[in-house]
């Protein structure tokens, strides 16, 4: 499936080009990247669901950074709210999020204003990346199927679907430190480019668990170490597009491929092809891969804080409240019992 899937990008980024329209690559593309990542299901079932709930989170999140651009504030609420909003509802995860993030940066930076028809023309680049998804699973599964009739073998059997809803405390988690990495993000210096990834590493690393936001914290921050050295080699080398392009596809091939086995892997692959399908035909000058490892180190620090550090300090607190409280009374019992013997 990695392979069919890094063909489409492929296919995208190699049309675009031959088209005369490379810059619509990067929108298509990054359609394509939200609804694919960070998995899909092999049956057919829930793969459709799962492809269809992403292709509207990814939409809607478009739709949503459209209507913002030019507003900063209103932006800064709206990622907040996709972002909480994703992590209450299990099915749609980061996709909503990242969507509003990535596509805002993506986006012109004049707004559409609400004119149906120029709203229809920048959402059909990323319509068109999540079809290309649906097209590229279609295909992987029917050869998968048609080889495993003629090796006699039977259906893959169907996964329990995954629930809806996560619970709270969670979403409460996602919420405050998604406020604070995009406050932060606000009073970066206007002219850095890649402020955005301090965002997008926050949405990505809370997880509904503290040991599994825990063990994401160590994938990324090692995985993204190696990721920013190939995404500065591969940038400051200024290759063609073509290269470009067939680098960036053997790179999402890896990602796609090695990420099942450990979240790691995505972590040093994912980076490169995001900074490359983000600004495609351009490229980053070859230091953003540093400048987005400096802002995952930011959002690591907020979300230990917020994941971590407050609730650590409750518990200290509440603590040592019923300590006082203890020894107060402990210690009153003593010379009680004293004052009884003296007498």
């Amino acid at each position: 499936m990695a392979a069919w899937l890094a063909l489409g990008l492929g296919a995208i980024l190699g049309a675009t080009t031959a088209l005369g329209h490379a810059e619509w690559g990067s929108a298509v593309g990054l359609g394509l990247v939200l609804t694919a990542v960070p998995s899909l299901p092999l049956t057919w079932r829930p793969a459709l669901s799962t492809m269809v709930i992403r292709g509207c989170a990814v939409l809607i999140g478009a739709l949503v950074a459209m209507l913002t651009t030019g507003h900063p504030a209103v932006l800064a609420v709206a990622t907040v709210a996709t972002a909480v909003c994703g992590a209450a509802l299990a099915r749609v995860g980061p996709t909503a999020g990242l969507a509003v993030v990535l596509i805002a940066v993506d986006l012109p930076a004049t707004s559409v204003g609400y004119d149906p028809g120029r709203v229809a023309a920048t959402l059909a680049p990323y319509a068109i990346g999540v079809l290309v998804v649906l097209i590229a699973w279609g295909g992987w599964f029917g050869c998968a199927a048609a080889l495993r009739r003629a090796r006699g073998e039977s259906p893959v059997a169907e996964t329990a679907a995954t629930a809806w809803r996560e619970p709270w405390p969670h979403v409460l988690r996602v919420g405050v430190a998604v406020a604070a990495a995009v406050a932060l993000a606000g009073l970066l210096p206007e002219d850095l480019v890649g402020g955005h990834w301090l965002v997008t590493s926050v949405i990505l690393t809370v997880q509904p668990t503290a040991g599994g936001t825990g063990m994401r914290l160590a994938q990324r921050l090692s995985g993204n170490t190696v990721g920013a050295l190939i995404a500065a080699v591969l940038l400051g080398a200024h290759p063609s597009i073509p290269v470009v392009a067939a680098l960036t596809v053997v790179l999402f091939t890896l990602a796609m491929a090695l990420r099942p086995v450990n979240y790691t892997w995505w972590a040093v692959t994912g980076p490169p092809v995001l900074l490359v399908i983000s600004e495609y035909p351009e490229l980053f000058p070859w230091y953003e891969g540093g400048v987005r490892l400096a802002m995952n180190l930011a959002g690591a620090a907020i979300v230990l804080v917020v994941v971590f550090g407050v609730p650590a300090l409750t518990r200290i607190a509440s603590r040592s409240g019923r300590g006082d409280f203890t020894e107060h009374d402990q210690s009153d019992s003593v010379y009680k019992i004293q004052s009884g013997r003296s007498q």
